[in-house]
Formats: structure tokens, sequence, C-alpha cells
């Protein structure tokens, strides 16, 4: 597994969100083909995984985050039942993804709340 830098994690959110949002303006059903298409490449959470600890509370379909940290980088894996919101999930997960534990709780929230910003999710 390949770990990255803040830096880097900010340039992917900030192509994503551009890309997303040049589909959103020429055509929002690609918006929506490519998110889904992005979603396929989420790491899958195990069965055993989808508990109540891992249960992301207040999305309006199922979702499940799980995570492990291994020589102090982060790595997650998740599932949802929407493909949008899988998309989403995604995208997320591959940014922060290798991080420091220290770049996560420390750098990466603002980033993250701007691409939520940016692509209105």
């Amino acid at each position: 597994m390949q770990t990255k830098t803040i830096e880097e994690t900010r340039e992917f959110l900030e192509d994503m969100a551009e890309e997303l949002n040049a589909l959103a303006e020429m055509d929002q059903m690609e918006m929506y083909r490519m998110l889904t298409e992005v979603g396929n490449e989420i790491p899958a959470i195990a069965a055993e995984e989808k508990t109540d600890a891992n249960f992301v509370r207040g999305c309006i379909s199922n979702v499940y985050v799980a995570h492990s940290v291994e020589d102090g980088h982060i790595w997650f894996r998740g599932s949802s039942e929407a493909m949008v919101v899988k998309g989403y999930l995604s995208i997320l997960i591959q940014a922060l993804n290798g991080l420091s534990t220290e770049d996560l709780l420390i750098r990466s929230q603002s980033l993250v709340e701007h691409f939520g910003e940016v692509t209105n999710i």
C-alpha cells in the first residue's frame, strides 16, 4: 500500500471536485455515471465489519466505514448500497488512504469540508 502526503490529498480532492463540477455543468447524468464508476473502485469492507461501530449515522443510505492503521498510516474501506453515495465514499477513501494518522487527525478535515462545499454533497 502506498502512503501519501496531505498535499497529495489536497490535489486529489481539488482534481476530483473540478471534474465532478465540470461534468455537472455539462450533464448531471454524466456526473452520476462517473460517481458510479468511481464507486466500483472502493476498497471493500468485509461482511463482519458491517457493525454498529462502523455504521455512518445521518446518511440516507446504509454506509459502513472501517479502518486500520499500519506503520502510522491509516487505511479505510467502506460500503454503501446507494451507487452515488458509494462514489463519493470511494473518492474520500482514495483521498485519505495512506495519510499519516497525524495528517488525518490534524490537517484533513478542512480539505474534506472544502470538497463537500464545492461539490454540494
